[in-house]
């Protein structure tokens, strides 16, 4: 992107700046000042990055305030680019801009219209976006922003001087002293889009700079985000309207329509009082700490509405697509009198605002300060967990008065822990919507899964235990480590199983099937009775009347949150909710105990806070 370097004088004070179209800048500062303004446009024009460098030395040296002649600007100009290693310094010139000169020229002026200025602030409004990803937003259907295409540059300018849009160049780049090298001065570029450090930049040849440009690796799916991109970050837009200080029945009037029992209507009512309460000063953060099936989406319906209703903005962002498609059609009927926005990879809705949005996580990018409530949902999973770029998406999302809300039935570590020492205010749903006690996990000890296949044998008391669950009329989900596996497992089941009086359907799946989606809904519909499978299906799969086993629970590749996650599928139904869990391996190791530990003292706070059926015990 290219660029114009100027300095405008406004009476008697220098002040340097850039310009996507120069004749908006002109009219703007003469409409403005009058006869107390003036324009000094220098050529060539430079790339946004180089512009912005250039810009930044010219403001520390302290020229603004100071009365230089038009010549003298330019010497300085070329001094500041010289030291910036910029090309053709000596061609450098400018064109002098009075008032008089302008006003004598009624054909210079420009008709920029209010409605079309609007349209672009509005459908820029919370958003982070590339140039390309700009043109695609106008040239929207969705979007009225009609006679855009060619005249965008010089509504996006005049939203600029506006203050209505923030201009910035897509990398960060800091200047720092580096001791292992004597103290020398290094550059350093960081991702203003995804916040990735040096450790992802990459040099290339660019056409704007003219010399090799550094771009970022880790979201280039997303758009190539170079130091010479213009990102525009458009306003967030006013916070809530103010509530006040509501008594505890009136945020009932929250909670009541959506048919909560005691412990959702607990936590949805600590997180009203949270999302009441914020200060200034950051957004929030509130974690809802609920154990697997205990109904985390209609928790969260109370939140949404409040918002809502206040004229706020809503994101709900979830790792994986399928639970965008999924909570689509149910959020919509609850709350069929706001608009609703899905975005995943492909979205026909990519471009359009709504008061609700449900999004994957890699969506975030696109946006900037645009929610008053950003609801994280499975903030321990893929991809999501361990990704420094889609959590520093997700914290520049969210308002600066808004509030984060966390959802988690195995919270990481380190989350766990600011809430366990009182840094993270927190609600913990220690019990399942039907009020029964998560089954606990049974340990069994076995010989390693690759040796039972080599032998082409099950351990005595793994087909017992299977031949039970399959006799009782449940659905059998067998997890093992890795892929490898699945199809040896699938295989020696069904030799097992052959010719017997519980000769099911055994099917295998993984993230390479294929047909993974279907052969889930057919385990579902009970066509297929066992299906063995990876930590794919640890979560977001609800199959009433389910028994878990846990081949290889000792595995490396099982750790404390994928044992509570697997052992979670069982017991989700109201009408079994003694689902059986095994944990089949050769050794105890310290992810098990922690996950029965964890299963455990869920069980305990429930009965101890009376949520169990029957009170407490």
């Amino acid at each position: 992107m290219k660029v114009q370097i100027y300095a405008v004088r406004k009476r008697h004070v220098w002040e340097w700046k850039f310009t996507l179209h120069a004749q908006t800048d002109i009219q703007y500062w003469f409409e403005h000042y009058a006869a107390d303004a003036g324009l000094v446009l220098f050529e060539p024009f430079v790339s946004f990055g180089q512009g912005i460098r250039l810009l930044e030395g010219l403001r520390k040296r302290d020229a603004a305030s100071k009365d230089y002649s038009e010549s003298q600007v330019l010497e300085m100009v070329k001094r500041e680019a010289a030291l910036r290693g910029m090309a053709h310094v000596d061609a450098m010139c400018s064109e002098v801009i009075d008032y008089m000169s302008w006003f004598g020229k009624n054909n210079s002026k420009i008709q920029l219209h209010a409605p079309t200025y609007i349209s672009l602030v509005e459908a820029c409004r919370g958003r982070s976006l590339l140039v390309d990803e700009l043109q695609q937003l106008i040239e929207s259907p969705g979007v009225e922003t009609a006679g855009l295409k060619a005249s965008w540059p010089s509504y996006l300018q005049l939203a600029y001087l506006n203050g209505d849009v923030s201009l910035t160049s897509g990398l960060l780049l800091q200047v720092k002293r580096d001791w292992r090298r004597w103290l020398r001065k290094a550059s350093h570029y960081a991702c203003k889009r995804c916040g990735s450090g040096e450790a992802r930049m990459f040099w290339s040849p660019c056409l704007d700079c003219g010399q090799d440009c550094p771009y970022c690796e880790e979201c280039l799916t997303m758009g190539r985000v170079r130091s010479c991109s213009l990102l525009v970050l458009g306003g967030s837009g006013s916070g809530l309207s103010a509530a006040g200080e509501e008594a505890a029945h009136e945020l009932q009037a929250y909670i009541e329509p959506w048919g909560l029992s005691d412990a959702q209507t607990h936590a949805s009512l600590e997180g009203l009082r949270y999302i009441q309460g914020k200060q200034t000063g950051g957004p929030g953060k509130f974690l809802i700490w609920a154990v697997t099936g205990a109904g985390k989406t209609e928790m969260i319906f109370p939140f949404i509405h409040y918002t809502a209703a206040r004229g706020g903005r809503v994101l709900i962002a979830t790792p994986r697509k399928d639970v965008v498609l999924e909570l689509e059609p149910r959020i919509q009927r609850a709350f069929a009198t706001y608009s609703v926005v899905t975005l995943y990879g492909g979205s026909e809705q990519r471009w359009e605002q709504g008061q609700i949005t449900i999004a994957t996580t890699h969506q975030l990018l696109r946006f900037h300060q645009a929610f008053d409530l950003v609801i994280i949902d499975e903030i321990d999973a893929f991809p999501y967990h361990n990704n420094p770029m889609l959590s520093y998406a997700a914290e520049k999302v969210c308002k600066p008065s808004g509030t984060n809300i966390l959802l988690s039935a195995t919270p990481p570590t380190r989350v766990r822990h600011a809430a366990e020492r009182g840094r993270l205010p927190h609600v913990r749903v220690p019990v399942r919507f039907h009020k029964h006690p998560l089954p606990v996990p049974q340990l069994i000890s076995t010989p390693a899964l690759r040796q039972s296949i080599a032998a082409q044998s099950i351990p005595q008391s793994i087909q017992t235990r299977l031949e039970v669950s399959i006799e009782r009329g449940a659905q059998v989900f067998v997890f093992v480590p890795n892929i490898q596996l699945v199809e040896p497992m699938v295989e020696l089941l069904r030799s097992k199983l052959r010719g017997t009086d519980l000769d099911v359907r055994v099917e295998g799946t993984s993230s390479k099937d294929i047909s993974r989606t279907e052969k889930v809904q057919l385990f579902r519909s009970r066509e297929i009775r066992v299906l063995v499978t990876t930590t794919i299906l640890e979560r977001g799969v609800t199959v009433p009347q389910s028994d878990v086993f846990i081949l290889d629970a000792d595995s490396k590749l099982f750790d404390e949150a994928a044992l509570v996650q697997m052992a979670g599928r069982a017991g989700r139904s109201k009408d079994d909710p003694y689902g059986k869990v095994y944990l089949a391996a050769a050794e105890i190791t310290k992810s098990q105990k922690e996950a029965l530990r964890q299963i455990r003292t869920m069980n305990r706070i429930a009965r101890k806070q009376g949520f169990l059926q029957g009170g407490k015990v």
